[in-house]
C-alpha cells in the first residue's frame, strides 16, 4: 500500500486491496453465539468486581491486577481478531483458506474494488464479528481486515480503518454466508 494511499489513518477498500501482497487468506468469526455469551456472562461480573474494589478501595493484590488486565483485554469496547500481543481472540473460529488464484478471492478483491461513493457513518461502536486474514506463502502475517456488518466498519486495528462504499457491506456480508460464516440477518 502506498503512502499516498493513506490519509488520515484511513484508506479506502480499493487501494487497500490493491496494494495488499499475498498468498492466502483465511477467515475468522468472532464474538458470536450461545458459547462466546455463556462465557463473556461469567467473566463481565469478574471483571466489574476488581475494578470496582480498585476504583474504590485499591486494594487489588498483584495477581487481580494481571486478572484484572487479563480480562480488560477480551472486554474491552472493540475488540479485535488478533490483540496486539498477537493473540487470537479467545472465540475466533477459523471458517476458510483460500489460495491466491481460487475464485473466491476474486470475488473477494472485486467486492473490495468497488468504488466508494456513499460511506455509512454510523455512530454505533464496531463490534468485528467477522475477519480475514492475509499471508505469505510461509504463514507471515500481511494483514487483518476486521469487518462489523452492523456498523458498516472495517478496521486493520485500532488507529488504521478502510473506508467503502455502504453497498460493499451487503456484499460481503452474502460473501460471508456462502462461505460458512454464521452471520446474522
Amino acid at each position: 500500500m502506498s503512502k499516498d494511499s493513506v490519509k488520515g489513518n484511513s484508506v479506502n477498500s480499493a487501494d487497500y486491496i490493491k496494494g495488499l501482497p499475498f498468498d492466502y487468506i483465511e477467515t475468522y468469526s468472532h464474538q458470536r453465539g450461545e458459547e462466546y455469551n455463556a462465557v463473556i456472562q461469567i467473566l463481565k461480573p469478574e471483571r466489574h468486581n476488581l475494578k470496582v474494589r480498585k476504583e474504590k478501595s485499591n486494594n487489588l493484590t498483584d495477581t487481580e491486577e494481571i486478572r484484572l488486565s487479563e480480562l480488560d483485554a477480551p472486554l474491552g469496547l472493540t475488540q479485535y481478531l488478533i490483540d496486539s500481543t498477537g493473540r487470537f481472540h479467545f472465540s475466533s473460529q477459523r471458517i476458510n483458506t483460500f489460495q491466491h488464484g481460487n475464485e473466491t478471492i476474486s470475488l473477494l478483491k472485486n467486492i473490495l474494488l468497488k468504488k466508494t461513493t456513499n460511506v455509512n457513518n454510523w455512530i454505533c461502536a464496531p463490534v468485528y464479528r467477522d475477519a480475514i486474514v492475509f499471508y505469505k506463502s510461509y504463514g507471515e502475517i500481511v494483514s487483518v481486515l476486521n469487518i462489523c456488518l452492523s456498523c458498516e466498519s472495517m478496521a486493520l486495528d485500532s488507529s488504521n480503518q478502510v473506508k467503502a462504499d455502504s453497498s460493499t457491506y451487503e456484499m460481503l456480508r452474502q460473501f460471508f454466508k456462502e462461505i460458512g460464516h454464521p452471520v446474522e440477518s
